[in-house]
């Protein structure tokens, strides 16, 4: 039997034709809004009542799996979007010479602004001064500490450094050297020690073998000579002279000595005398003897070095205070500021560019990122959950329910289809 729609009442029309699409069309978009809000809420557990029986599908999805996504969030972002390989190689790119700069730039002169700030230089300079004896006399234990124990290797290096840098290549000017040259004459070449010298050296035994020296290596006319003149004879009688005479030897020493110009020919060799004019292992000889010497007077004298920290305290406690306070920035040139920026910069790209790896391979697990995100996601609210992922996807799920309304509206369109060919 076919449907004659032109004797049809209207009602019967409009339910065989137009109700079916509205029906499924509002039923589709009814039932996938149902499902959305059924992925948030409820935000807590629903029981019967007076029962403990907890009525199903409460919570909702995401607030009951909130741990299980958080964890599979976590694994997401640090597996795949956010893996140490990514991370290491955007820092390499942002680790440059000209970045590494501009931030030691901004640094210092952030903290020369701040010592522009006289009420906090004045609590700095404070500040500072009450903690420097604590540290000069910690730095005295912790240096004697580790001598004692031999690992200790600052002291060493420091004096190698003073000793190349400074005392080898030390020269002594020539009025300086004049100066030293009269002191030795003053308190050691004095006439009276050179005649005292020359009496231990003309000693019976001293004569003898040196008369014996002669006869066994000379020849020729010098040894006809040696016995002409009679050595051990005159080593003798200047012997005797020297015990006799003190006064007029002394003075015969003494004019002899400014005669010679000794004082003078002392002088120039000091000021002449160059330490790396010296023979290498004499050099490494002498380093390692000032070395030792550092480190023996360090651990002999520890407790007078801490007794004398102790006493200046408060002394040391001003001068720092005072240094701090009369710091300018201004007074800084230009020119050494900028050269300073640019050796710091150069100093830690070198140091970042052979280490960096090294270090992220190191800090990125210690950062415990997964674990990180997981925590934060787990301490998200209900609410605010929803909030987020609606934040997120409201566009997705409001297109989401409008594709089940259009979904219903073509199963109402094949309900008709059906209505017609099988009245």
């Amino acid at each position: 039997m076919h449907f004659d729609i032109s004797t049809a009442a209207p009602a019967t029309i409009f339910f065989k034709f137009f109700f079916p699409p509205i029906f499924y069309a509002i039923h589709g978009w009814l039932a996938t809004e149902m499902a959305i809000i059924a992925l948030f809420r409820p935000y807590e557990t629903w029981y019967f009542p007076f029962t403990r029986l907890q009525v199903p599908c409460t919570p909702g999805i995401f607030p009951k799996r909130r741990e299980k996504l958080a964890g599979a969030v976590a694994a997401t972002i640090t597996d795949t979007l956010l893996t140490t390989a990514d991370i290491r190689h955007q820092t390499e790119q942002l680790v440059t010479e000209k970045n590494i700069y501009a931030a030691i730039d901004a640094f210092v002169d952030s903290v020369l602004k701040e010592f522009r700030d006289t009420t906090k230089l004045h609590r700095l300079a404070a500040d500072v001064a009450e903690v420097s004896p604590a540290l000069l006399q910690h730095l005295v234990i912790s240096i004697t500490d580790g001598l004692e124990q031999k690992k200790e290797r600052r002291v060493a290096v420091i004096t190698e450094k003073i000793f190349d840098q400074i005392v080898l290549s030390a020269r002594i000017p020539l009025d300086q050297a004049n100066e030293i040259a009269a002191r030795l004459m003053d308190a050691f070449l004095t006439p009276g020690r050179i005649r005292a010298g020359l009496m231990k050296l003309l000693s019976p035994q001293n004569i003898n073998a040196l008369d014996e020296s002669v006869q066994a290596h000379t020849g020729g006319p010098y040894k006809i000579i040696a016995r002409l003149i009679g050595i051990k004879r005159v080593c003798y009688e200047w012997r005797s002279y020297l015990e006799k005479e003190p006064l007029e030897s002394e003075r015969i020493i003494g004019d002899l000595s400014k005669r010679f110009g000794i004082r003078d020919q002392i002088a120039v060799q000091i000021a002449n005398f160059d330490l790396r004019s010296m023979p290498m292992q004499h050099i490494a000889q002498l380093r390692e003897n000032l070395v030792t010497f550092v480190q023996s007077f360090l651990l002999q004298h520890r407790e007078d070095i801490l007794n004398l920290v102790k006493r200046i305290e408060g002394e040391s406690m001003g001068e720092v205070r005072h240094a701090i306070i009369r710091f300018n920035p201004e007074s800084i040139p230009a020119e050494w500021l900028a050269k300073t920026k640019r050796d710091i910069a150069s100093f830690f790209y070198a140091y970042l560019k052979r280490e960096l790896g090294e270090l992220l391979e190191k800090a990125i697990p210690a950062l415990g990122m997964y674990a990180l995100i997981s925590h934060k996601i787990e301490l998200f609210s209900p609410q605010q959950l929803e909030h987020l992922i609606k934040r997120v996807c409201k566009q997705e799920l409001k297109w989401l329910a409008l594709l089940g309304g259009f979904i219903g509206a073509w199963l109402g369109l094949l309900q008709i289809v059906v209505n017609v060919s099988f009245p």
